[in-house]
């Protein structure tokens, strides 16, 4: 059952990105990650250590505290945040995109907050809104915001397009937070014994398995960060890739 996760295999395709994916497991995928990113992505450490001192300073100023979350999947990580930030007394616009439609109308119909309808460029009104659309056309609409965010993203970006994709999140924020797991033997392992997720309906146990082999580790990230950028290790089994603009 052990295995051995020496070098990355970039190559492989999750189940989940497959243009002719089964629509009801990919729709119950979406569901899960919900439950599953609660429990082992630490984003609520993350907020409260990386995401809240940073709101706060942007509320004392009178401001939106704007959040743009790439790759947003089914939403379900822009939802906890924007919940978070209200229980906390803050006023947030956070916009959820993707480039996968199937992603963006689950997103709409599952985890939107607030009543009402968005545009992008209508940069302080308060809610959780959700757009099919890439960075580039977001930095060419000249959109703007205080913290970029994403989750198990980097480990889908082709090796070479990475630095691109970097520039584009330091670009549209002050700050990055890059979210994503650390490949690791044990972290394989473990998943792979995890028998409730392989009886799922859905794409998360085949696919969980798949990021793993997929993903860096922190020595692997560090030797292709940009200059500004900084990793942290966070346990257990994920990573940290942060940019913050200088004042």
């Amino acid at each position: 059952m052990f295995t051995l996760l020496g070098q990355r295999e970039p190559h492989l395709i999750e189940q989940m990105d497959a243009e002719d994916a089964d629509c009801k497991q990919l729709e119950q995928t979406y569901a899960d990650f919900y439950t599953l990113n609660r429990l082992i992505s630490q984003w609520n450490r993350v907020y409260i250590n990386y995401i809240r001192p940073q709101a706060k300073e942007i509320q004392k100023e009178g401001k939106v505290f704007k959040v743009c979350d790439v790759g947003c999947g089914g939403g379900d990580i822009a939802f906890f945040i924007f919940k978070w930030l209200k229980k906390d007394g803050i006023n947030a616009h956070i916009i959820g995109i993707d480039i996968d439609d199937r992603a963006i109308a689950w997103a709409k119909a599952n985890r939107i907050v607030s009543a009402g309808t968005d545009y992008i460029n209508k940069k302080k009104s308060v809610g959780l809104f959700f757009e099919c659309i890439s960075t580039t056309e977001l930095i060419r609409r000249e959109h703007k915001v205080d913290l970029v965010i994403n989750n198990h993203v980097l480990h889908h970006i082709p090796f070479e397009e990475i630095n691109s994709f970097l520039n584009e999140c330091a670009t549209l924020g002050t700050k990055v937070i890059c979210n994503d797991l650390e490949r690791s033997s044990l972290a394989y392992t473990l998943f792979s014994l995890a028998l409730p997720l392989r009886s799922r309906s859905s794409f998360i146990y085949e696919d969980g398995r798949i990021s793993l082999k997929k993903s860096f580790r922190k020595k692997e990230l560090e030797e292709l960060s940009l200059i500004g950028w900084r990793v942290h290790r966070l346990f257990p089994f994920r990573l940290l890739l942060i940019y913050e603009a200088k004042s």
